[in-house]
Parts: C-alpha cells; sequence; structure tokens
C-alpha cells in the first residue's frame, strides 16, 4: 500500500481511532443518543482520486468542514487536512438539536467540528509526540468536491513559499518520487442509534516526507512495546 509497513499503519489507524471514540462520545451527550462508528478504513491514494471520490460521494449535498495542521518542528513530516462531511439533512437535525435563536447552522457545525478533528489531531499528536499546529475549522456550506480541489491548488501554488499552513515545502532528495502526490486517507462513517443523524471524519495525511513521518511513528511504536 505504502513505504508504512503493517504495524505503523496499525498505530495510525489507532490513534485516529482513539481521537474518535473521544469525539464521539462527547457529540453522544450533547444529541442524547448513541453514536455509532464504523471501522477505520485506510488507502493511499494519488489526491486527484482522492478529491474525486469524495465529490461522487457526496455531491453539493453536504457541509464541509476543514481543518488544516502541520508539525510545528518539524514542518511537513505530520501535516494534511482533517475534514467533517455532514450531509444537509443531519445538519439541519443537529441545528435544531443543539441550537438556540442566536446560534446559526454555520456556527453549529464549525463548533462540531472543532469537537470532532481536534480530538483526531489531538490523538495523533499525542500517540506520536508531536505538537501540530491547526487552523481554525472552515465551514463550507453545500460544497464538497470543490472545496478539495482549491485546496489542493492552493498548496500547489504555495509550493516552495514558506513553511505555514496550507504551504507544501520544497522537493528534495528525501522524498520519495512515488509519494509525491499521495495521500493517506482514514476515513471512518458515523451515525446516531435512531439513524437520524449521519456524518463522515476523513483524514488527508501528506506523504511528501515520508521518512520523517516514519522516525515518529517508529517512536511511538517503541514506547508504546517498552511499556
Amino acid at each position: 500500500m505504502s513505504s508504512l509497513n503493517e504495524l505503523e499503519l496499525d498505530l495510525l489507524t489507532e490513534a485516529f481511532n482513539i481521537g474518535l471514540g473521544m469525539g464521539s462520545a462527547v457529540l453522544s451527550e450533547l444529541l442524547g443518543e448513541e453514536v455509532l462508528l464504523t471501522v477505520p478504513s485506510l488507502n493511499v491514494l494519488p489526491k486527484r482520486p482522492a478529491i474525486d471520490e469524495c465529490g461522487l460521494r457526496f455531491g453539493a449535498k453536504a457541509h464541509t468542514i476543514r481543518q488544516a495542521f502541520l508539525d510545528a518542528r518539524n514542518v511537513s513530516a505530520l501535516a494534511g487536512d482533517a475534514f467533517l462531511f455532514v450531509p444537509e439533512a443531519s445538519s439541519q437535525a443537529i441545528t435544531k438539536l443543539l441550537s438556540d435563536s442566536e446560534v446559526g447552522e454555520a456556527d453549529i457545525l464549525s463548533e462540531l467540528g472543532n469537537l470532532i478533528l481536534h480530538s483526531c489531531l489531538a490523538s495523533l499528536a499525542n500517540m506520536t509526540e508531536t505538537e501540530l499546529d491547526s487552523q481554525i475549522p472552515e465551514v463550507h456550506m453545500n460544497r464538497t468536491a470543490d472545496v478539495l480541489i482549491a485546496i489542493a491548488r492552493e498548496k500547489n501554488k504555495m509550493a516552495g513559499h514558506g513553511n505555514g499552513l496550507g504551504a507544501t515545502l520544497r522537493v528534495d532528495s528525501r522524498r520519495p518520487p512515488h509519494l509525491q502526490d499521495k495521500v493517506l486517507q482514514l476515513d471512518v462513517r458515523f451515525k446516531t442509534s435512531t439513524g437520524e443523524i449521519t456524518g463522515e471524519v476523513m483524514l488527508f495525511l501528506d506523504l511528501a516526507k515520508l521518512p520523517d513521518l516514519k522516525v515518529h511513528i517508529r517512536d511511538a511504536i517503541h514506547r508504546l512495546t517498552v511499556n
């Protein structure tokens, strides 16, 4: 699948799963019913097919919440985008349950994204003992594939122009050529026990500097196995 071995992939999946578990537990309390999670799926894909697949699945009938992140100390070793996709009908149901007259749907989605996506990123950072910088979640109403395409274009334009969020570093000799334009995609779907509310959390982890990423993961595996 990639230059990450099975144990390394398992650790990333487990970190993602733990974070989602924490986020879904809080969401369950807020909604007053159990939130069920699917088994995480994991794929290594070229960025454009990953984007196209999201577009086919969601079309324009879902809201997109995006949170970009990167390693504050070793830029791009851990970098990517976390997404929460919420179908329009589910968003309206959540807003009805959680909102009052002064809070709009977009604000509710922003808080929901901050809760769930932050839990995933915090778990990933904790597992790999890194410090992740992340943006405030962006909310895009009724937009999916076009948002992802715009983000990909933005990153391409920023290639080689700084180390901030949304930027991609220069290609160097340590960057595996076959992974230059690929992402590790972690994906979990969730729904409430009644099925009224559904959504999907997706993490796109850039594989631009795989050797640095593997160092983080191997260190984490060593700590876990030694302890």
